[in-house]
């Protein structure tokens, strides 16, 4: 996973590409053309040499007007000369697939919202790569699959405590913000966990902000690595850190060391102090077992800013199809 500065580099240079290469297919465009219609590329070499003798009338004090008349001239017989071998006058020119800065990434002086667009669609390639199921949406995390029986516990139905809580995954979505609290999904393994977090995270990238999203093996496993090679800078804690929301997914899979227990409490507590939420998600479903698992400091840094939610049902994964 990149950083938001790697992210917006990438993006950016993406632009610079698409640019180069629109820029490209229309000169590869003219030189075929002028090929083959002589005439169309003598007009062409006309309006060039008519353009330069403005320039060096201009610098010597001549007659610009005569100059000016001589360009507009061979201005014209260009165009009629393209129109005669069936062409536009736009036919030569690059085609930008953003019309707002003509693919130059800037726009009055600031990013163009070109830019933001492929650094999203390039976060959205990283989570589908990382994620199990890719990036989910609402609309498919269907709560007729849970079954409409009493769970005596929590006094409702599985089916209508599931379709509440993907309510208030929407709206935790919709309203996504520094200020929203972190969530913890906790419940066996199949019960749709990664799924609504996943929804989550399209809904909120598509807001605007940036999503990382990490299993915590794959998270220990490489902040263990970056923690030894000195070169590395650390981007992919720094990522982490940074992001405005982090997906942290199956905790309790990871391989707990010393090291682990650090860098993890550095996270969440960086986290906390610069107000980025956290969603994770656990088959852990007793507390003490956190505790345990990641000492007290650490369980109560993370649970202590969460608001929990217990998944319940059967198992998802055995009623597809």
């Amino acid at each position: 996973m990149r950083t938001k500065d790697e992210l917006f580099r990438a993006a950016q240079r993406e632009i610079a590409a698409r640019r180069q290469h629109a820029v490209m297919q229309a000169e590869t465009a003219r030189r075929a053309a002028y090929a083959a219609n002589p005439a169309l590329s003598a007009a062409d070499d006309a309006k060039m040499r008519a353009g330069l003798s403005l320039a060096r009338t201009a610098a010597l004090g001549g007659d610009m007007d005569t100059a000016r008349a001589a360009l507009e001239a061979a201005d014209k017989a260009a165009a009629e000369a393209a129109q005669a071998a069936g062409f536009s006058e736009e036919a030569f020119a690059p085609k930008f697939r953003c019309p707002l800065c003509q693919d130059t990434g800037m726009r009055g002086g600031v990013p163009c919202s070109c830019v933001a667009n492929v650094a999203r669609r390039l976060r959205r390639e990283e989570i589908n790569a990382a994620s199990p199921l890719g990036l989910c949406q609402f609309s498919t995390f269907d709560v007729n699959r849970y079954p409409d029986t009493l769970v005596p516990e929590f006094g409702v139905t599985a089916r209508a405590y599931m379709t509440k809580l993907l309510e208030l995954s929407k709206n935790y979505a919709a309203k996504f913000n520094s200020k929203s609290k972190n969530l913890l999904f906790m419940g066996r393994s199949g019960l749709g966990k990664t799924h609504l977090a996943l929804a989550i995270a399209d809904a909120v990238l598509e807001g605007g902000h940036d999503v990382l999203y990490t299993s915590s093996a794959a998270l220990a496993a490489r902040l263990g690595r970056e923690h030894f090679d000195y070169n590395s800078g650390d981007e992919w804690l720094t990522a982490c850190q940074e992001a405005d929301l982090l997906i942290m997914d199956d905790l309790g899979t990871e391989y707990i060391t010393p090291l682990t227990i650090s860098v993890l409490y550095e996270l969440i507590n960086t986290r906390m102090l610069t107000e980025r939420p956290t969603i994770y998600t656990t088959n852990i479903t007793d507390q003490s077992v956190f505790a345990a698992r990641y000492t007290e400091k650490v369980a109560s840094r993370m649970l202590g800013g969460c608001k929990m939610f217990m998944f319940m049902g059967d198992d998802q994964r055995m009623k597809q199809g």
